[in-house]
């Protein structure tokens, strides 16, 4: 079996009319969290024993940007949401990322987390993504 690569996965977020999806320029590493919030289930007869139970799980994902500037339909749209705290469809699409390439799809929320201005370096963003929904798409799991 192949190693997948890194890079041959993007992420792409849904145009303000709806129409279209388009890909953020100056991508960098891209990660998906997913996490399972667990529960005690421990009573006095399981004698110290902190048993658990499966909970609830976590989903988020996590993007760093050189940004590419100008770039209405991608960062800059981007930087509109998180402004807005409005919920977007963002995907995450394989090679050759055509429409029919998504792996993973949900409506989210952005948080433009940081911006790096180093000296001498290209500036840098981080965004994180969270869902408002159930992923419509979610073959990566």
């Amino acid at each position: 079996m192949a190693k997948k690569l890194g890079s041959d996965y993007r992420l792409f977020v849904r145009a303000a009319d709806g129409t279209a999806f388009n890909q953020p320029g100056g991508q960098g590493n891209l990660t998906i969290n997913r996490s399972k919030n667990f529960s005690s289930s421990a009573t006095k007869d399981t004698e110290g024993v902190d048993t658990q139970t499966p909970g609830l799980r976590t989903i988020s994902i996590k993007q760093d940007i050189v940004p590419d500037l100008p770039d209405a339909n991608g960062y800059t749209r981007l930087e509109t949401l998180d402004k807005s705290n409005a919920t977007e469809v963002i995907q995450v699409r394989k090679k050759p990322f055509a429409n029919s390439d998504v792996v993973f799809e949900c409506s989210m929320y952005t948080a433009l987390d940081n911006n790096d201005f180093e000296q001498g370096n290209s500036l840098k963003a981080s965004l994180t993504f969270q869902p408002a929904a159930q992923p419509t798409v979610d073959t990566l799991a």
